[in-house]
């Protein structure tokens, strides 16, 4: 067992317990750590590999030892052929293609909600297109979508088959669109926000499985993350109201390790709960606490490629973190931080050959990093 990964581990625990007896599915315990323990920890030691609740064990006096050389960045800025407005979602198609949901003319203020989540609709929809395609390798825009379609974008997917997912924060709706960008389904009933499973508020993110199953960050106003079949049936709530999100502004699927993990933005947290996507008598019902990073600053996306969970943060409320980018290895729990100080990114995407994607806001520009 010893070259067997402790997330792996962890996990087999709660499958044995749950077959074993009808057990309450543990508690998710973050670790409530210092400031210099923190940046011990995210720097060095194992974030995602610890159990919920462990502490790790304080370092033993030692003499002092070099630094450990720092990662080589290798980041540039994708300029673009036509200007884009606030960039709020990317994602990458199967033909390489960098998709960029952005809100054109259009900027979120105080004066586009009312008190009671309202969009201003006498603003109506953007006329302009707001899904730029472009070409990663010279910043070329060769296609542009999106006129008179949408209120207030926010996050965008592509899943396996090419279906592009979308998020209007105004329209209170989830879109489906397929490669050509014909919409196939809408959730969410258009300009009115709500609680119950038919609506949303604000939503934020989709993460889309191979199964056709989907989950919706629902956002701003519910902070609740939502399953769904491939009909678009809900099926289930992840989390806790017990230890609730404020804001899950992203959410990244791990489908191989039946992950899904929640960028908690307000709680300064990613947290990683089973998704219940396996079958079987051995299944673990979505919405088990698995894992957690804690106190790591605000998160504003998250996404992963061949288990490496790769988010991008803002500054922390206490404003001692800086915004970064980090890259976490989901098998061992190692993590490392790119790219300090980058301002307002809001969301990212990661090619085929590792280059990381993060989209900022003010200034609306995309950048690039070189990870591979």
């Amino acid at each position: 067992m010893a070259g067997v990964p402790r997330l792996f581990l962890a996990i087999a625990t709660v499958i044995a317990l749950a077959a074993a007896a009808a057990i309450p599915p543990p508690e998710d315990a973050p670790l409530d750590l210092d400031e210099a323990q923190l940046r011990e920890l995210f720097g060095q030691q194992d974030i995602f590999a610890l159990p919920a609740g462990e502490i790790p064990e304080a370092p033993v006096e030692q003499q002092p030892e070099e630094e450990p050389e720092q990662p080589q960045e290798d980041a540039f800025i994708l300029g673009t052929s036509k200007p884009l407005g606030q960039i709020s979602g990317l994602g990458i198609t199967s033909k390489g293609h960098l998709l960029a949901f952005h809100r054109a003319e259009r900027e979120w203020t105080e004066e586009s909600f009312s008190k009671d989540f309202k969009f201003n609709a006498h603003t109506g929809m953007i006329a302009n297109a707001t899904i730029a395609v472009i070409d990663p390798a010279n910043g070329q825009v060769v296609a542009e979508h999106g006129k008179n379609q949408f209120y207030l974008p926010h996050g965008l997917t592509v899943d396996h088959e090419d279906n592009i997912w979308v998020t209007d924060v105004g329209a209170h709706q989830v879109v489906k669109m397929d490669k050509n960008f014909k919409v196939l389904m809408t959730l969410g009933e258009k300009l009115v926000p709500g609680t119950d499973e038919k609506h949303f508020c604000k939503p934020t993110d989709i993460a889309v499985a191979s199964n056709g199953y989907f989950f919706v960050a629902d956002g701003y106003c519910n902070s609740r993350v939502l399953k769904f079949n491939a009909k678009g049936q809900f099926v289930d709530i992840v989390g806790s109201e017990m230890d609730p999100f404020i804001i899950p502004h992203s959410i990244a699927l791990i489908e191989d390790l039946n992950l899904l993990c929640v960028a908690d933005r307000e709680n300064e947290r990613v947290q990683c709960f089973s998704a219940g996507l396996k079958e079987g008598h051995r299944s673990i019902p979505a919405g088990i606490p698995i894992t957690s990073a804690d106190d790591i600053g605000r998160v504003f996306a998250i996404r992963e490629r061949a288990h490496y969970l790769v988010g991008v943060t803002g500054v922390d409320q206490q404003d001692s973190l800086e915004p970064q980018v980090f890259a976490m290895d989901m098998d061992t729990g190692k993590a490392q931080t790119y790219l300090k100080g980058i301002e307002n990114g809001h969301a990212l995407a990661i090619s085929k050959d590792g280059t990381v994607y993060v989209a900022q806001m003010n200034p609306n520009q995309i950048v690039g990093l070189n990870l591979a």
